[in-house]
C-alpha cells in the first residue's frame, strides 16, 4: 500500500497582529507589494500556493493538498494519520509552521514531518522544530526520492490559478480564473538579495525545456479556464533561455492565438529579445528588477530603463518595475533621487522593497558577519514592506519605514491608479500595432480594441472617484484619448460606472472603519496519481 501524503500551506487568517503573524503579511501580491498605497483602486485577488500543487501532481502516488486551512481544519486533517505531512511556508510565517508541527506531533506521533518553502532556509531549523526533514531546493525531486521514486520526472502542471475577487468594492463573481503555469524554478544570476536564486542553488531549473511543449500547455490551460490571461510563474527569469522563448514566439505566431501572459525577465534579456518579439509571443506584462541606479548588478548595466519601459508600453506591454530601498550607499539625499528615477519610468506597477537579508542569501551572510542584523527581531517581522531588520548607516528603522511609505504614496498620487496606467498602455499598444505590417500584431491591436468597452466604464467611474485634482487630470487625459478613438461612453456604460462609483465610496467607508483584509478560501484537493 502506498504511503499517504498531505501537503499543506500555513493556516489563515493572514494580515492580523497575533502571536503567529503581523498585519503587514497580506497574502496578496498586488495589495501587499505592487499597489500597496492604492486603497480601493488596488487589484484584489487570491492565488493558489503553487509549489504544493506542483509537488502533489508530480508524485507517482496519491497525495492530498490542503491550501489555506483554518487551524481547526488542519487538525481535523492530520488526525487521519498521514504517513507524511509536508508544510510549505515563507520565513515570515515561522510561528504558524511551529504550531502546525507541534499539533502534528501531538495528534499523529508516527507521521513524518517535512518543512519546505523559504522557511526551510532558517538556520538550524531542525534544532528549533521537531521535524524529520527540511527541503531546500526543488521539492518535487526531494519528495520523489523520499518516497522511493526516481528523482527524474516529466513535469505535469497542476490546474492552479489566480482568482480576481474585487474591483472598487464590487465582488467579481463569475469571472474566469487566470491560470498559472509553473515553467521552472530559480535564476542563475544570483543577485545577493534574491531568495529564489540561492534557494535553488543559483540554477535555472526548466520544467518546460522547449517552447513547443510550453505552448501546448498554454493552449490546454486557456481552454480549461476559458481565458487567454496566463501567468508563467516559478521561473524568476524566463528569458534566460532565449532559444526557448523564440520557439514559443514562433508557435504563438504560427497558431494565430492571442495571449496575455505575465513573465519575469531581467532587463538585459528583455532588451536582447526585444519588445516586438515579446508582443508576438503574447506577453502582456513583464516584471523587471530595476533595483537602483546606485546598484551594480550586471543585468542592468548600460540599460536605459526609462526608454525600455516606454518601448514596452508602445507594444501594449505593461511593466512591473521593482526597486530596492536602503542599499548601503543610499543616503537621505540620494534615495529620493533614486525614487525620482523610478517614477520617471512611469511603470504600470511599482514595487519598493527594502534591501531584505533573508536566510540562504549572500546578503544575509554578509550582514550577519558584519554584525548588522538587529538581534531579537522575530521572523514574522522580517517583512520587506514594513521596517528593516538590519542596521543602516544613514537611516533609523522609522526613517526607513517612512521613506518606503513616501515612495508608494508618490507612485499612486503622481502616476495615478494602476488601472489607469494599464488602460493607457493598452491604448498605446492599439495605436501602434494597428499600423503594423505583421498580421499577428494587428490581431493583438484588435484584442486591445475589444477591451476599450469596459475600459471606458472604469475611466468614467475613476474620473469621479479619484482623491485629487492632479489624479483626476491624469484620468481625464487617458479618457480623452480613448473617447476620441472609440467614442464617448454610452448610457449603459455610464450607468454601470455610476454603480462602480457608489460601491467605491462604500468600500472607502468600509475600509476606514473595518479594514480591507480579504482572507483566501480553503482548498482541499486529492491527487490520485497513477504510478
Amino acid at each position: 500500500m502506498p504511503p499517504s501524503v498531505l501537503l499543506s500551506s500555513v493556516f489563515k487568517p493572514f494580515a492580523i497582529n497575533d502571536i503567529y503573524s503581523r498585519k503587514e503579511s497580506i497574502i496578496e501580491l498586488f495589495h501587499n507589494q505592487l499597489t500597496k498605497a492604492q486603497g480601493i483602486y488596488s487589484i484584489r485577488h487570491h492565488y493558489d500556493s503553487h509549489g504544493i500543487y506542483a509537488i502533489a501532481n508530480n508524485l507517482d502516488t496519491p497525495c492530498t493538498v490542503l491550501d489555506f486551512p483554518t487551524q481547526k481544519r488542519f487538525i481535523r486533517e492530520i488526525e487521519k494519520g498521514y504517513d507524511y505531512v509536508g508544510i510549505s511556508s515563507i520565513v515570515q510565517n515561522f510561528q504558524k509552521v511551529k504550531w502546525m508541527t507541534e499539533q502534528t506531533r501531538k495528534k499523529s506521533p508516527r507521521t513524518k514531518i517535512i518543512i519546505g518553502g523559504f522557511c526551510a532556509g532558517i538556520p538550524d531549523l531542525q534544532k528549533i522544530l521537531d521535524v524529520d526533514y527540511v527541503c531546500i531546493g526543488d521539492g518535487i525531486s526531494f519528495m520523489r526520492e523520499l518516497l522511493g521514486m526516481t528523482p527524474e520526472f516529466k513535469f505535469k502542471n497542476p490546474d492552479i490559478s489566480t482568482d480576481f475577487v474585487e474591483l472598487l468594492g464590487v465582488p467579481l463573481f463569475g469571472l474566469p480564473k487566470a491560470p498559472q503555469i509553473i515553467v521552472g524554478l530559480g535564476c542563475s544570476y544570483g543577485c545577493d538579495f534574491c531568495s529564489p536564486s540561492h534557494f535553488f542553488g543559483r540554477r535555472h531549473i526548466k520544467f518546460y525545456k522547449s517552447g513547443r511543449t510550453l505552448f501546448e500547455e498554454m493552449i490546454r490551460v486557456s481552454k480549461r479556464f476559458g481565458t487567454n490571461m496566463i501567468s508563467l510563474v516559478g521561473d524568476d527569469n524566463f528569458l534566460i533561455d532565449l532559444d526557448r522563448a523564440e520557439e514559443l514566439r514562433r508557435c504563438v505566431v504560427d497558431s494565430g492565438e492571442i495571449f496575455s501572459t505575465l513573465i519575469f525577465g531581467s532587463a538585459d534579456r528583455v532588451m536582447e529579445f526585444g519588445p516586438e518579439k515579446l508582443a508576438e509571443m503574447g506577453v502582456g506584462m513583464v516584471w523587471i528588477g530595476r533595483e537602483s541606479q546606485f546598484s551594480s548588478y550586471p543585468k542592468n548595466r548600460g540599460i536605459d530603463m526609462k526608454s525600455l519601459v516606454a518601448e514596452l508600453q508602445r507594444y501594449g506591454i505593461k511593466t512591473i518595475l521593482s526597486s530596492i530601498l536602503l542599499l548601503d550607499n543610499h543616503t537621505k539625499e540620494n534615495v529620493r533621487d533614486d525614487i525620482d528615477q523610478h517614477l520617471a519610468c512611469r511603470p504600470e506597477f511599482s514595487q519598493f522593497s527594502h534591501y531584505a537579508p533573508l536566510p540562504e542569501t549572500p546578503l544575509w551572510n554578509r550582514m550577519r558577519d558584519e554584525g548588522r542584523l538587529i538581534p531579537g527581531i522575530p521572523w514574522e517581522e522580517m517583512h520587506a514592506f514594513n521596517e528593516p531588520w538590519f542596521y543602516h548607516p544613514h537611516f533609523t528603522v522609522q526613517e526607513a519605514k517612512d521613506i518606503q511609505e513616501e515612495a508608494y504614496q508618490r507612485d499612486f498620487h503622481e502616476l495615478g491608479p494602476s488601472w489607469v496606467r494599464i488602460i493607457e498602455a493598452e491604448y498605446e499598444g492599439w495605436e501602434y500595432l494597428r499600423k503594423s505590417n505583421k498580421a499577428h500584431l494587428r490581431a493583438r491591436a484588435d484584442f486591445f480594441a475589444r477591451q476599450m468597452w469596459k475600459h471606458k466604464i472604469l475611466l468614467v467611474a475613476l474620473d469621479h472617484l479619484v482623491p485629487s485634482t492632479q489624479m483626476r487630470e491624469l484620468v481625464k487625459g487617458v479618457r480623452r484619448k480613448i473617447e476620441k478613438a472609440f467614442g464617448k461612453a454610452n448610457p449603459i456604460q455610464i450607468a454601470i460606472a455610476s454603480g462602480l462609483f457608489i460601491t467605491g465610496r462604500f468600500q472607502e467607508f468600509r475600509n476606514r472603519h473595518w479594514g480591507d483584509v480579504i482572507q483566501p478560501p480553503t482548498r482541499f484537493i486529492h491527487f490520485n496519481n497513477d504510478p
